[in-house]
């Protein structure tokens, strides 16, 4: 489909439709149950923040590559990679949870995405099998996810001193999975959190320990990273919290 034709058809059924602020591919619907919207059982769409969208967009995915996501479940980051590259290539989506990636599975089969194949792995245990393989690898790692408050407004709750050993385990995660990045290659970084110590400390310090990357500044519609980095809040860009690094692997490496 496209975004007129999915809007159109929407909106023919009732719903109030209106586009995404970055994204031509975003449509914002208010309310309602998406898998009974016309289009879903189709797989005409699925549903994602436009920050998670704006990431996607970040990492660059183009038909014939190799991408790995680190993290993927529930799959949204998978899907829209999988869809940049036009579904040609191979994507690897990787878990901790096992028993989550039938959602990545059954997503990718409904939205008819046959490049993704789904396993359950720790992001901080290197497979050798994949080293230098990336020509993508995204990297959502887990975070207190203070980004999405609006949608999760129980984490207003969660006691911040449970959160201290997150950022030692998201570097773990973004050390291993940088060993998967090809020379020339991009590692994505990102999470749905605004804690400095999860996100440009973090980034800080994995560029302190990895001088074969650099940070790369990147567009994706009106918006603009600075040193690499971009942070989406919901007052200033109308999304979840978020944040992402865009960081390049040297072609000279090795």
């Amino acid at each position: 489909t496209s975004p007129e034709a999915l809007t159109a058809r929407l909106r023919a059924a009732g719903y109030t439709v209106s586009p995404g602020a970055y994204l031509p591919t975003a449509l914002s619907v208010p309310g309602g149950n998406p898998t009974a919207m016309p289009g879903f059982a189709e797989g005409e769409f699925f549903v994602q923040d436009e920050a998670s969208q704006i990431c996607v967009r970040a990492l660059d995915a183009h038909p014939g590559m190799t991408v790995l996501d680190i993290c993927a479940c529930p799959g949204s980051k998978s899907f829209g990679a999988a869809i940049d590259m036009e579904d040609r290539g191979r994507l690897l989506a990787f878990d901790l949870h096992a028993n989550k990636l039938s959602l990545i599975s059954s997503g990718a089969a409904r939205l008819g995405l046959s490049s993704i194949s789904v396993s359950a792995r720790d992001g901080r245990d290197f497979d050798p099998s994949l080293a230098g393989v990336g020509d993508r690898v995204l990297c959502d790692v887990p975070c207190s996810g203070l980004g999405v408050m609006a949608k999760k407004p129980e984490i207003r709750y969660k006691n911040l001193d449970d959160a201290a050993a997150l950022p030692d385990i998201q570097l773990a995660i973004a050390e291993n999975a940088c060993r998967y990045v090809r020379p020339g290659g991009i590692l994505l970084y990102s999470t749905c959190t605004l804690l400095p110590e999860e996100n440009e400390k973090n980034v800080a310090r994995f560029l302190a320990r990895h001088p074969d990357f650099q940070a790369e500044d990147f567009t994706v519609g009106s918006l603009r990273s600075e040193d690499g980095m971009l942070t989406l809040t919901p007052d200033r860009t109308g999304t979840d919290g978020f944040f992402m690094a865009k960081l390049r692997r040297n072609t000279d490496h090795g």
